[in-house]
């Protein structure tokens, strides 16, 4: 055995250089992190995205009414309703209902919402077809022709 006494406190010995660099290095990530933070922020911003909700449900809406006129043998045309005449006679009105609603019935009677949330709903005879005029509750204002086929 060794006959010398055993230390209990070891430590390793560094330069007082070596101490500065992660100071440096942390001093380097906070700059970095302080000038790409804000460009961050106008990213997660920009990436935000506007719902076109009301624009879909709308061109759908305008889908439907094309569709029911291709299936009608005749039309009539009344500022706020459109009646269709269909092949089985029977009459399918389009209309709006409560104001913000726009549904269809078959001789007064079912009810099959097209399109929800509206502010107005127009229907105007033009030579060939139907010019349909749809306003949205933020006042967009959508507009569509719809040629009648006999």
């Amino acid at each position: 055995m060794s006959k010398r006494k055993m230390n209990h406190f070891v430590y390793m010995v560094s330069l007082k250089n070596e101490r500065a660099f992660t100071f440096i290095s942390m001093l380097l990530i906070i700059t970095v992190l302080a000038v790409s933070l804000p460009f961050a922020a106008i990213l997660i911003k920009s990436a935000s995205y506007d719902s076109n909700y009301d624009e879909l449900s709308i061109q759908q809406f305008f889908k439907f009414l094309r569709d029911d006129v291709m299936i009608a043998t005749d039309y009539r045309v009344s500022p706020t309703i459109l009646y269709l005449d269909l092949e089985n006679n029977k009459t399918a009105t389009i209309e709006t209902y409560k104001g913000v609603q726009v549904r269809r019935r078959i001789d007064w009677k079912g009810h099959d919402l097209y399109l929800q949330n509206i502010q107005d709903l127009k229907f105007e005879e033009v030579p060939n077809g139907i010019r349909t005029t749809v306003i949205s509750q933020q006042g967009e204002i959508y507009e569509k022709t719809i040629i009648f086929y006999k």
